[in-house]
């Protein structure tokens, strides 16, 4: 009889020493779970940044863009402007 106490208690303790093995794994886990969610949400966050950046560079480029071909319209309209008072000179 007190070897089957004896076994019983050893097999609770083997079982408690695989549940407590476990906890720690799952702690582990928990712990690795928290610092892959921290890094995306930094990752989150610099990607909003850039975006950000983007789109100010976008609208930046789009105004100097649209600038650069008011520019060239006006030196063209010059250029056949100069281009014509020559050729009328010239006849």
């Amino acid at each position: 009889m007190v070897e089957a106490t004896e076994q019983r208690l050893t097999r609770i303790e083997e079982k408690l020493d695989k549940v407590s093995e476990t906890l720690s794994q799952l702690a582990r886990i928990d712990e690795r779970q928290s610092g892959f969610e921290a890094r995306l949400n930094r990752h989150e966050k610099r990607l909003d940044l850039i975006e950000d950046d983007v789109r100010v560079t976008d609208t930046a480029l789009a105004k100097m863009t649209g600038k650069g071909l008011l520019v060239e319209r006006a030196g063209w309209i010059v250029f056949a402007a100069a281009a014509s008072i020559v050729s009328g000179k010239l006849l």
